[in-house]
C-alpha cells in the first residue's frame, strides 16, 4: 500500500514538472513572438522634439531643430512624409513624464540608425510648424 502511494506521488510530481516546464517554455515562446514582432520598428516620443525641454527632460534633437508645442498627430505627419511605415500609439506615456499628454510613434526606420530619423523628423515637423 505504501508503495503504491509512493509511486504515485512521484508520478504526480513527475507530472507537475513536465507541466511547469512546458508552461515556461510556452511564455519564452510568447515573449520572443512579440520581441520579433517589433524589431524593425523604433519608439519615437513626441518629448524628444520638445524645444521647451532640456537633454536630460528627455529632448533628443539639438536645440535648433526642436519645436515649441509638438503635437502626436504632426509627428505621424512627418514621418509619413518622409516615407516611413508610421503607426500612432495614443495610449502610451513617456515613462520620464508620465504625467504628460499621452502617445507615442512606432516607425519602421528602414535600417536607418535612430539619430538620423529623429534628425530628418525634427527638420520635417519645423517645416510644417513654419507653414502654420
Amino acid at each position: 500500500m505504501y508503495l503504491f502511494l509512493i509511486v504515485l506521488l512521484n508520478i504526480l510530481i513527475i507530472f507537475k514538472l513536465v507541466q511547469e516546464f512546458l508552461f515556461l517554455r510556452y511564455l519564452n515562446f510568447l515573449w520572443e513572438k512579440n520581441v520579433r514582432a517589433r524589431k524593425p520598428y523604433v519608439i519615437f516620443w513626441p518629448q524628444y522634439f520638445d524645444s521647451k525641454r532640456t537633454r536630460a527632460q528627455g529632448r533628443r534633437v539639438p536645440i535648433k531643430f526642436a519645436i515649441d508645442r509638438v503635437n502626436i498627430k504632426d509627428l505621424h505627419q512627418s514621418a509619413r512624409k518622409l516615407g516611413y511605415d508610421a503607426q500612432l500609439e495614443k495610449n502610451y506615456k513617456y515613462p520620464r513624464t508620465w504625467w504628460d499628454d499621452p502617445g507615442r510613434i512606432v516607425i519602421d526606420t528602414k535600417g536607418k540608425k535612430k539619430s538620423n530619423v529623429l534628425i530628418e523628423i525634427a527638420k520635417e515637423l519645423k517645416k510644417t510648424q513654419s507653414k502654420k
